[in-house]
């Protein structure tokens, strides 16, 4: 199972590295279960329905009706690690 979060403190004008990433900070949007974060970061992704109404996704209340797909900036979390979504890959924090 891997635990998504959202990052308020992140935006593109002002991108953050692994050292910045509060984690006190992370709002806590689903817990998803897939095997490795490629494959969460793809089920995260609103394509013809909400990515939240997927089988495999277990929401927070607060958006179980919709949300935004996951993006850079957000953070994964697998077996205890945490993990920042970039544009391309993921960067251990």
């Amino acid at each position: 199972m891997i635990r998504v979060y959202f990052n308020p403190d992140y935006t593109l004008g002002f991108p953050l590295t692994g050292e910045e990433v509060k984690i006190e900070n992370l709002q806590h949007i689903a817990d998803v279960d897939a095997s490795d974060l490629r494959e969460a970061f793809e089920i995260c992704q609103n394509e013809d329905l909400p990515w939240v109404s997927r089988a495999e996704v277990t929401p927070d209340p607060l958006v179980a009706d919709g949300t935004r797909s996951v993006a850079p900036g957000d953070v994964l979390e697998l077996d205890g690690e945490w993990y920042l979504v970039g544009p391309a890959d993921f960067q251990r924090i």
